[in-house]
């Protein structure tokens, strides 16, 4: 029996490893400094998905505003490094279009926990 994974863990996982991909071009100079607090707060988002999805339910709440906040840090990194001229217009466009998915199936994730729960 296979486990089907969640829409947005699958959708973190593909925004992770594109993430990994522009993070390898931003200047070595400046690598450490967006690139692995991109790297990692993409990483840490996939991993909040999964605690969310197997948590009980009166933590998974928890898990999903830190998803929340997650994903609105990866927005802001990811707008510094546009400025910077690191990425171009289309992969910031991208980069923002998965978040706000992301985001979308958080925020009605929340939702139908704290339906559950009353």
């Amino acid at each position: 029996m296979k486990i089907e994974a969640p829409p947005i863990y699958t959708l973190l996982v593909e925004l992770a490893g594109w993430t990994f991909d522009r993070t390898a071009s931003i200047p070595k100079s400046q690598r450490f400094t967006f690139g692995q607090r991109l790297d990692g707060a993409a990483l840490d988002a996939v991993l909040l998905s999964v605690r969310a999805r197997f948590a009980r339910a009166d933590a998974k709440a928890q898990y999903l505003q830190d998803l929340t906040i997650k994903l609105e840090e990866m927005r802001v990194l990811w707008r510094l490094v546009h400025d910077r001229k690191w990425i171009s217009q289309q992969q910031l466009f991208f980069a923002n279009k998965c978040i706000d998915e992301a985001g979308r199936m958080t925020g009605g994730w929340l939702k139908q926990t704290a339906a559950r729960a009353q």
